[in-house]
């Protein structure tokens, strides 16, 4: 099977002139905090490719011939690089997910007295000239005051989604916070999941399943009760199995709903971080950061289902392929169920291993 693009650069479809030109092309999508790329690296022996203007809005999209074909990044050109030397020339064009020249980064100074949190973050963007969608169950969340002391948009989403557990991303002219490891996008559809079957479509993997120092019982957050004159704290189950320890919060909160909150999106963050890796499949765009990816055929203690904290897509000659940073193992991942040998006389060892003549 053939693995096929197309590439959209300011409205027109340039995939046929690129076609004979391109050398490789990768598109990277993270859970947001970092904004989405994409770079074309392309052979430029005769300079036949006209540079692309810093701005322009780009489409990629990506699949298989008889399968379809699919949208994995939208943004606008970045920076473009030309390079060469005696051996060729090439120019290699960066796209980011957000306009990096737009007011999303400049710094705004405003406040909102008794308002939702949806609610201040779409008024922050309109005077970014950014849409937003948020998450119904992070929008309805009420604040006394919120203020924005010369903070851009983009570093207001992400202190937002920091302390009510979400994640915020910018796409194009589209901002969105959605709920952290919710499995569901803004809208409350359903993301997608893949799996990484070995002997199937599963070229490579290096996971860990376990990582011992993140893992948490509980996270903690401390706030003061102006009224009793006392501090009190909230606390928030991680989910994470063989957590003993409780991780306190770095600052206190001024009341018992920021509390709850900042511990919520603690707990959140601390299940995320309980083991990490990643794996290699053919291209498959449905692989989507938030998503989960079931990992099968691996080995007992690392197969099981993960969130996908990232993905990479990567096109060239040679074919098409989708590497995925995982994080948050559930399932059977981190659990070798089968029984371990042992023997009353105590000939052979704990782990099933045969004995050994220099040790006795």
């Amino acid at each position: 099977m053939k693995a096929i693009f197309a590439v959209r650069v300011g409205g027109t479809d340039i995939t046929a002139k690129l076609d004979p030109i391109l050398i490789s092309l990768r598109v990277s999508d993270r859970a947001g905090k970092s904004s989405d790329s994409a770079t074309i690296d392309v052979d430029d022996t005769d300079g036949r490719l006209v540079l692309p203007s810093p701005g322009a809005r780009v489409s990629i999209l990506l699949g298989w011939e008889g399968k379809g074909i699919g949208l994995v990044f939208e943004g606008t050109v970045d920076e473009v690089n030309a390079s060469g030397g005696r051996g060729g020339r090439t120019v290699s064009i960066t796209a980011k997910g957000m306009d990096t020249r737009g007011k999303a980064k400049q710094g705004q100074r405003k406040h909102f007295d008794d308002t939702t949190i949806g609610d201040a973050l779409k008024k922050a963007g309109e005077d970014a000239g950014i849409a937003v969608k948020v998450d119904g169950e992070l929008a309805s969340i009420k604040r006394k005051y919120i203020a924005l002391d010369d903070e851009s948009f983009v570093a207001f989403g992400e202190r937002l989604a920091r302390e009510v557990g979400g994640t915020f991303k910018i796409v194009g002219d589209q901002a969105v916070l959605a709920k952290r490891n919710g499995g569901t996008s803004a809208g409350g559809s359903a993301l997608g999941s893949v799996t990484a079957e070995w002997g199937g479509n599963l070229h490579s993997y290096n996971i860990t399943p376990i990582l011992g120092r993140p893992i948490e019982q509980k996270t903690l957050a401390r706030w003061y009760d102006a009224k009793a004159a006392e501090w009190n704290e909230e606390t928030a189950d991680t989910g994470t199995e063989g957590g003993e320890t409780t991780k306190p919060a770095r600052f206190p909160e001024p009341d018992q709903d920021r509390a709850k909150e900042q511990a919520g999106s603690d707990a959140a963050e601390s299940d995320r971080k309980s083991g990490e890796g990643s794996v290699t499949i053919e291209g498959n765009i449905a692989a989507q950061p938030e998503g989960t990816c079931v990992v099968v055929g691996c080995r007992p203690g690392v197969d099981g289902t993960y969130r996908i904290e990232g993905v990479d897509h990567d096109y060239s000659r040679s074919g098409f392929i989708t590497t995925l940073e995982l994080r948050q193992p559930k399932g059977s991942a981190g659990k070798d169920s089968r029984a371990k040998s042992s023997s009353s006389s105590g000939d052979a060892d704990d782990e099933g291993l045969p004995p050994d003549p220099d040790l006795g």
